[in-house]
């Protein structure tokens, strides 16, 4: 995968099936997965979502809720920082597991299988750590590295993953825009113009 997208609530959820669809069909193969997060629903509503989107044919990782994830037959869990342990998951489920940290030596800390770090950049409410800490996690562990907060435009993209990103996540880029068919495709490219400057 080169970009990550997560979900947002409050933007774009009752049309989400097409817009990925859309997405899927302008980018290569592979290249996108999405993060279903949805912080405010119950069980039931976030599995409908999930089986949804799974059938656009969405790499699908579940934000949160190893029980969604396993009845949804998602390709992974997404633990944030404060949430499940990623042994604790692993105990209970043999699914891939990813994590979010904000911090070199709390991503090094982490056993996941996908490290989700940032914000690498300026994001409302939230104090960027910068790019060094993507280089600093990549040297040190051999997780799957998405660099995330405040990548919205190929440049950012590209400069994430020449510094050690495998790929980038991003919501407003992706829901907010007028054309998010284009704007992933930017980011798919620019990731891997980034990566192939290593």
């Amino acid at each position: 995968m080169n970009v990550v997208l997560i979900t947002e609530r409050t933007l774009a959820w009752d049309d989400l099936p097409a817009r990925v669809a859309a997405i899927l069909a302008g980018v290569p193969r592979g290249t996108v997965a999405v993060q279903v997060r949805a912080k405010d629903l119950d069980g039931g509503a976030v599995l409908a979502m999930s089986r949804a989107l799974l059938a656009t044919g969405a790499e699908i990782w579940v934000n949160d809720r190893l029980d969604v994830a396993l009845a949804a037959g998602a390709h992974g869990v997404h633990l944030p920082e404060h949430g499940l342990a990623v042994e604790d998951a692993r105990a209970i489920a043999k699914l891939p597991v990813g994590c979010s940290r904000h911090s070199a030596a709390a991503a090094l800390a982490c056993t996941a299988d996908l490290i989700q770090l940032g914000p690498v950049f300026d994001t409302p409410g939230k104090r960027p750590i910068g790019l060094d800490p993507l280089a600093e996690v990549r040297a040190g562990s051999k997780a799957t590295l998405v660099a995330v907060g405040g990548i919205d435009s190929e440049e950012r993209a590209s400069l994430a993953a020449a510094a050690g990103a495998d790929a980038v996540a991003v919501i407003r880029a992706a829901w907010t825009g007028p054309d998010p068919v284009a704007a992933v495709r930017a980011l798919v490219a620019g990731v891997q113009a980034g990566r192939a400057t290593r």
